[in-house]
């Protein structure tokens, strides 16, 4: 398939890749764990879930999208449709969002550099830091093309790793449960498949077809959890006991390959950097366009932030992104599913409507609340 070479339009895959390629990011290789760890059927059972209710917040903030004139994003949303305690709430959690994935980014991406050129974590996570640090500064957040490329790749990955693996499967590695990491999967799902920040640029892309957003939206969210789904086969019909928080290296010892270990970490370095660099430059605007802070301060702030938590200690990839998962990402949620509900009283027609009724709003926060809750509990627990 080529970026022009579609029924649908250029444009509408530019769109649904934009979102494909902001969604796989760093939770990708944390899944294969998780799902180990509390055995597969349950992080499966999880996955369905999670997605179900992912791809509804993000057709919630299509129709949002839809619903509000002018160029906006999150947290202009939140300027219209909360009052002002909720949206400054918003506003910090979407701060602790932006650090903690970005500390996550910084975790990883050392790891892999790690397994690359023999350096040591700490040193390799300081490496990255720079590289990334000064390209935040001089390159522009460009969404579609480059989301659609890497979205390929990644995919492209996946398949070969899953094709790979066939023969070395062991159907016993999918039957193993563990009630008590029953919950360990919840926050780092919710990590690996959200990209809703991405949706108001999918309108941009889209132009004068903004009907063909929600079927953007619905591609987009379900090609990540298929591409999730083949990844965690792979890897824990092999690794089982062996799969590591980067799923590369366990599946590399339990193969006994060194290309396996080669080849995962270069692509797992540059999907890594691409989600950081637009990421990072996402977080930078931010704070620079919606928080009113100087250009430079904010740009220093993007970066200082993520590596001090890093320098003080802040080591566990699985630990991070399981709090920025389950609680700020889950407050977020519940933040949408308000906006959602208020702006339906927008005089603007959009071009699809998510109708629920009234007391779904309440389940699905309470739910998310409790899911936050509990996640925090499991972790603080010896």
């Amino acid at each position: 398939m080529t970026v022009g070479n579609s029924k649908l339009g250029k444009n509408f895959w530019l769109a649904v890749f934009s979102l494909v390629g902001t969604t796989i990011g760093a939770g990708i290789f944390a899944l294969p764990y998780v799902f180990s760890r509390a055995g597969f059927i349950f992080g499966f059972a999880e996955l369905l879930l999670l997605g179900a209710l992912m791809l509804l917040i993000q057709l919630m903030v299509g129709e949002i999208t839809l619903r509000t004139r002018g160029k906006k994003r999150l947290l202009g949303y939140s300027q219209l449709y909360l009052n002002k305690i909720w949206h400054r709430l918003l506003t910090i959690s979407t701060i602790f969002i932006g650090i903690g994935s970005l500390l996550a980014y910084l975790i990883l991406a050392g790891n892999f550099i790690s397994i690359l050129f023999n350096l040591n974590i700490f040193s390799s996570t300081l490496l990255f830091f720079a590289i990334w640090f000064f390209s935040i500064l001089i390159k522009a957040r460009t969404f579609g093309k480059t989301e659609f490329y890497l979205g390929r790749l990644s995919i492209a990955f996946i398949i070969f790793i899953t094709l790979f693996n066939l023969r070395y499967i062991n159907i016993e590695n999918f039957l193993a449960l563990n009630i008590d990491n029953v919950l360990l999967p919840y926050g780092v799902i919710l990590f690996a498949i959200t990209g809703a920040y991405v949706i108001p640029e999918m309108e941009e892309i889209l132009g004068h077809n903004k009907r063909q957003l929600k079927k953007a939206i619905i591609f987009g969210t379900l090609i990540p959890i298929i591409t999730y789904l083949l990844f965690v086969v792979a890897v824990v019909g092999v690794s089982d006991s062996f799969t590591t928080p980067d799923a590369i290296s366990g599946l590399a010892q339990a193969l006994n390959s060194k290309f396996i270990l080669i080849i995962g970490a270069l692509v797992g370095l540059f999907a890594v950097f691409e989600a950081s660099l637009s990421y990072g430059i996402y977080f930078k605007e931010t704070l620079w366009y919606d928080l009113k802070i100087n250009k430079w301060l904010a740009w220093i702030l993007s970066g200082a932030l993520p590596l001090s938590l890093f320098l003080l200690g802040a080591h566990s990839f699985i630990q991070v992104i399981s709090v920025i998962g389950s609680v700020f990402l889950g407050f977020q949620f519940i933040m949408i599913l308000w906006m959602h509900k208020r702006s339906k009283s927008s005089e603007t027609k959009p071009d699809y409507e998510i109708k629920l009724p009234k007391n779904i709003y309440w389940i699905l926060a309470a739910l998310l609340c409790l899911g936050a809750i509990l996640e925090v509990w499991h972790n603080l627990s010896p």
